[in-house]
């Protein structure tokens, strides 16, 4: 069972800000790219690309998989925005306990005129050299002399000023959506909250939620409901963050549901944390599971993540059926509501679930199941 926090928690709102703010892609974005004076001009002139990304810093910004941005310019200095001629070749070479640095190296063509290059390093690297070449010279900078050990992102090694973490990381101050979202919640009677959340949310079998308490860098939790079993991502990502940096004690609800919990009419106001929300509710959105998880598990366990498709050329708008699509499982009643949608309209909507687990008893009306389809086809439709 969590430990409680206290009958008051008046810094719940500023660690709720800071945890929500790691949860959120950070970090340096691409450079913005420009059509070149002369559209011909190449090769590739190596010393003026430009070369910018938190994965030039990785001694100061820890991250699943840290990575940088390459800026092609040709040699009269005009920035390229189709794929370069050749191919960029990156190293990264130090020492660890266990001999050569171990690290898994990527490079990613944007085609836009930018190539995206990200590594994951497996344990502690020290006296690194990021080496990045074109056609065998030097790109820009290149050599890049790490001074710091290269932490991997399961070294259980935290910084004590979050605040550091999240300058170096890149993070802004502040984010608009979430401090809307959060200023109902300057202090949190989380006793009341508590109480509040297993009274109204006591239907085991299609409502679940955890109590997290985060205490001295430890995390504990308590769960609520029959299908508590995606408390995982939620716990991936916090035991990522506490490796990281030491966070605030805090304590928060999170849902472990695809629909929102907390309707707006209610008088008590309940800080709950969720993977979506609506018009008609208060949940406190965070990125989907599916995000968090690809974030911590990139290019390990998980390959299909925010970086790595954008190494996908678009689908240009004019080429993309003009029709809705649909495809997921039976969760809530509104999605069997929308294959019903789907059979009347046909033209408007494609729509079909691809596993029954809740409604298992309408598989004859609502089926047969479709199969899953790629991440990459979705695109394929305007909506």
């Amino acid at each position: 069972m969590p430990p409680r926090m206290g009958q008051k928690s008046p810094a719940i709102g500023r660690g709720l800000l800071l945890l929500s703010s790691l949860l959120l892609v950070s970090g340096d974005q691409p450079p913005d790219t420009a059509d070149p004076a002369d559209p011909g001009a190449d090769p590739v002139d190596p010393a003026r690309c430009r070369l910018t990304g938190p994965g030039l810093r990785p001694d100061e910004v820890v991250l699943p998989a840290r990575y940088f941005f390459i800026q092609t310019v040709d040699r009269h200095g005009n920035e390229l925005t189709s794929s370069p001629d050749g191919v960029f070749e990156v190293s990264l070479s130090g020492d660890s306990a266990r001999g050569p640095c171990h690290v898994n190296m990527q490079t990613l063509d944007r085609h836009d005129g930018t190539v995206m290059v990200r590594y994951r390093v497996f344990v502690t690297c020290r006296n690194a050299v990021l080496r990045v070449l074109y056609r065998g010279q030097h790109v820009a900078d290149s050599p890049y002399k790490i001074d710091g050990p290269i932490y991997a992102e399961e070294c259980p090694c935290p910084v004590d000023s979050l605040e550091d973490w999240l300058a170096s990381a890149g993070c802004p101050a502040s984010h608009p959506q979430i401090e809307r979202d959060l200023s109902p919640y300057h202090n949190v009677d989380f006793d009341g909250v508590l109480a509040a959340a297993t009274n109204q949310f006591s239907h085991a079998g299609s409502q679940s939620f955890c109590n997290y308490v985060v205490k001295d860098n430890q995390i504990y939790r308590r769960c609520y409901g029959k299908y508590v079993g995606f408390h995982i991502f939620m716990d991936a990502i916090l035991l990522s963050l506490t490796r990281k940096a030491r966070l605030p004690d805090l304590e928060l609800l999170i849902n472990l549901g695809d629909w929102p919990l907390v309707r707006s009419e209610k008088q008590l106001a309940l800080p709950m944390f969720s993977w979506c929300g609506s018009t008609e509710t208060d949940d406190i959105v965070l990125p989907t599971y599916e995000l968090t998880e690809a974030s911590v598990e990139c290019m390990g366990r998980v390959m299909l993540d925010m970086l790595s498709v954008q190494s996908r050329e678009h689908v240009p708008w004019e080429q993309k059926q003009n029709m809705s699509f649909w495809r997921g499982r039976d969760s809530r009643r509104e999605r069997l509501r929308l294959v019903d949608i789907s059979r009347e309209r046909p033209d408007l909507i494609d729509a079909a679930l691809t596993h029954f687990f809740f409604f298992k008893a309408e598989e004859k009306t609502y089926g047969p199941t479709q199969p899953r389809i790629s991440f990459f086809d979705f695109f394929k439709w305007r909506i």
